[in-house]
């Protein structure tokens, strides 16, 4: 009977060392590039408020000519501010990113964009993150690539460098920095 308990309690403690090490790994900052996992996977729908005007945008921002980024961040994450200057660099360029401000109070945001500049063409506003759920976000910076028919083909998480954006993402914009 002893036998039996000391077993059980040993394969407990290996799927909590297991679940301990996985979550670990999926939690890091370490950078993770995927195809969609779901090839040509359309953005979700949705309506929220604009972080610079308080309009309403919806779903239709993705859907235009070309290629768009899409970038998530908070004014509170360390990494985003690292990849802003990259960011910076690419709008000036002509790269068309659009921000999803996740989780974030609405004042902060827009402070650290006036301070630091603004990349975006539009900024979205989740403050609760219903939208970054609905796009699989798993934490700050995530940045998507979205065709012109606004369907999702690339998700990368991690801090975007130069030499990661020339990687991965340059040729679908023909943009290199």
């Amino acid at each position: 009977m002893r036998s039996r308990n000391a077993l059980k309690l040993a394969g407990l403690v290996v799927a909590v060392a297991v679940f301990a090490v996985v979550t670990a790994v999926a939690l890091s900052e370490r950078p993770h590039v995927e195809l969609s996992p779901q090839r040509n996977l359309e953005t979700p729908n949705f309506r929220s408020t604009s972080l610079i005007s308080d309009d309403m945008v919806s779903e239709q921002l993705f859907k235009s000519d070309g290629y768009k980024l899409l970038n998530v961040w908070a004014s509170w994450c360390g990494v985003c501010k690292r990849e802003h200057e990259e960011l910076l660099q690419l709008a000036e360029l002509g790269v068309p990113i659009i921000g999803l401000n996740y989780r974030d109070q609405k004042q902060a945001a827009r402070e650290y964009l006036s301070s630091k500049r603004n990349p975006y063409i539009e900024v979205i506003s989740d403050p609760n993150g219903k939208l970054a759920v609905e796009l699989g976000v798993i934490g700050t910076p995530e940045t998507y690539l979205i065709d012109p028919n606004g369907r999702i083909l690339i998700k990368y998480r991690g801090e975007l460098t130069a030499d990661k954006w020339n990687d991965i993402f340059s040729g679908y914009l023909n943009v290199s920095i």
